[in-house]
């Protein structure tokens, strides 16, 4: 073979070798992982000092910042997920937490804070306000959260775990893992994690090409082969913490409790007149006061010689303060430091005065939007009364999803006696005849507070009264609905007087009546004794701290018969 020859046959044989190792660079490229890494940054998109949220899973829209070398957390993200007891005063720029050594009061921007009257200073500002936006400092929450949280840095991000009822699809990785951002080899990785690694399946993300989403302990969210996931299995977040409950002071007997209805000075002088048959009966609560104004005021009838002779019975005085006044702004009244700060002295400095053993609250006016205000109003309201050995209860309505924002177990935490008002299953605006307080409302409301509440805190308040219930069909057949209230003898009479028998009802465990009149048919579920003993027999069997009875002066002596009886079965 000439040398010609030979050359031809070597440059034949470098090109096949050539085009042999271009095609398996090509085949290697196209088979192989992408080895391209991009930041985690990548994934958050933050601006200049911004701090990325991840809430129970989920990346929210706000942002924390830092500040000073300082994680701060937006004022509303850490009173709902971290610690529903950081309360942010928006009109004086204060933030108030109450514990049960004193209420914490910082001011915006000031590392000065004060617990009760004593002054202390904070390495960094607790509270600070940006963009209309206010912040908490993570040190001083982390102090205090009822929640998981751990904070890291390049990219900054905060991971909080609050909801305790939450299942997660928790599994392990089986390898050394690179996490991808995208379902294939092929898409850039973000982090490799080690075998062993325990991560958080995103279920609410498909699968594809043999690929499943996942979320590391530190927030990382992206992509792994299916093969390198083993061990999976269904679990809540384990949260340990708790929030603290204050001390409670309470009555060592079980408590009977009547409320009395004053209307004006000479009705509030005295106790009722059969009260030397309420035997059982060892609190009475007058409803001396009233919220007056937006500025933290409230009308007075207190009398000492009212609790002077209570006293010597006995009996010990909760002096009531409603919110019935239409024009109130309980936002402002409660949320505002210098008003909320001005109600709650002036109601202790007048249960002082006359000589008070508690105060019992009872706002049925609060709204959504004052909800956090009035538990704030709570907390430091029984802090101020502790301090002078005064109780405080609370009254509630029955459980529902619409009323939740009154947060019951936040109550029970915090006051003496949560007040289950087991009555207007129907009101007087109800669009549809019915009972007052049938046994199930009773029964399901007491339930649904022991939910909620420590039954040594839960005091069960049942009717006196009841509604005759007046129905009136228009031409059209549509039927109108209106009540009247009336006390246990008045609606007999009534019964009397148009000749109408009540009979037993076995679903609501009440006698039930109708009878037609002036066009209209009227009816009335009776509360009476009987009613009244089965009612009993649900607070008794539930062993809760007490009874309370809506109103005085609507029942009758053999009443009393029967709760003596009830209470001491």
């Amino acid at each position: 073979m000439n040398k010609r020859k030979r050359v031809i046959i070597i440059v034949v044989v470098i090109a096949i070798i050539l085009v042999l190792l271009l095609a398996a660079a090509a085949i290697y490229k196209y088979l192989a992982p992408s080895s391209v890494q991009k930041p985690v940054s990548s994934i958050f998109e933050l601006g200049e000092q911004e701090v990325a949220l991840l809430v129970n899973g989920e990346e929210l829209e706000e942002r924390g910042i830092v500040a000073e070398k300082e994680f701060y957390v937006p004022a509303a993200i850490a009173s709902d997920y971290m610690d529903q007891r950081i309360y942010v005063d928006t009109t004086e720029n204060m933030l108030a937490y109450a514990t049960e050594d004193g209420v914490i009061q910082a001011k915006t921007d000031a590392t000065e804070y004060t617990v009760g009257k004593e002054k202390k200073t904070a390495t960094a500002p607790i509270l600070i306000k940006k963009d209309k936006n206010y912040y908490v400092s993570l040190t001083f929450i982390g102090e205090r959260a009822t929640c998981y949280f751990k904070s890291y840095t390049e990219p900054a991000r905060l991971i909080i775990m609050s909801d305790k009822n939450k299942t997660y699809t928790f599994a392990t990785v089986a390898k050394d893992t690179r996490i991808r951002t995208g379902p294939n080899k092929k898409y850039a990785y973000l982090v490799e994690v080690p075998e062993g690694t325990k991560v958080r399946v995103e279920t609410e993300i498909q699968q594809e090409n043999e690929y499943m989403a996942i979320t590391t302990e530190d927030g990382v969210t992206g992509y792994v082969p299916i093969e390198r996931i083993t061990g999976k299995k269904e679990e809540t977040w384990k949260i340990d913490k708790e929030p603290t409950s204050f001390p409670q002071i309470g009555v060592e007997e079980t408590i009977c409790l009547g409320w009395h209805q004053v209307f004006n000075e000479t009705s509030a002088q005295s106790l009722p007149a059969n009260i030397s048959q309420a035997s059982a009966m060892n609190v009475i609560s007058p409803t001396w006061y009233a919220l007056s104004d937006n500025k933290g005021n409230f009308t007075s009838l207190g009398n000492t010689g009212y609790v002077t002779q209570a006293h010597s019975m006995g009996i010990q005085v909760w002096g009531l303060v409603n919110d019935f006044d239409d024009d109130l702004k309980l936002g402002k009244i409660l949320g505002q430091t210098s008003t909320r700060t001005k109600l709650i002295n002036g109601l202790v400095g007048s249960a002082i005065q006359y000589d008070l053993d508690g105060i019992n609250i009872d706002f049925e006016k609060i709204t959504a939007d004052s909800a956090d205000a009035y538990l704030q109003f709570l907390r430091e309201l029984v802090l101020k009364c502790h301090a002078n050995d005064l109780i405080v209860s609370v009254d509630n309505y029955s459980p529902a999803s619409y009323n939740a924002y009154y947060d019951l177990e936040e109550q029970g935490r915090i006051v003496d006696y949560v007040i289950l008002m087991a009555y207007d299953e129907h009101y007087a605006g109800s669009d549809e005849s019915g009972s007052v307080s049938s046994i199930n409302f009773v029964k399901t409301g007491v339930k649904n507070v022991l939910a909620k509440v420590p039954k040594e805190r839960v005091i069960t308040a049942l009717p006196f009264y009841t509604r005759l219930w007046k129905e009136v069909e228009n031409k059209s057949g549509e039927v109108s609905v209106s009540s009247s209230a009336y006390g246990m003898s008045g609606a007999e009479s009534v019964l009397r007087s148009h000749g109408a028998e009540a009979k037993w009802d076995k679903k609501t465990e009440q006698y039930y009546a109708e009878y037609k009149a002036d066009g209209a048919t009227y009816k009335i579920w009776l509360e009476e004794e009987t009613s009244l003993k089965k009612k009993m027999e649900v607070v008794k069997n539930n062993k809760v701290a007490g009874v309370a009875f809506w109103k005085l002066g609507f029942e009758r002596a053999v009443t009393w018969t029967t709760i003596e009886a009830a209470l001491k079965k």
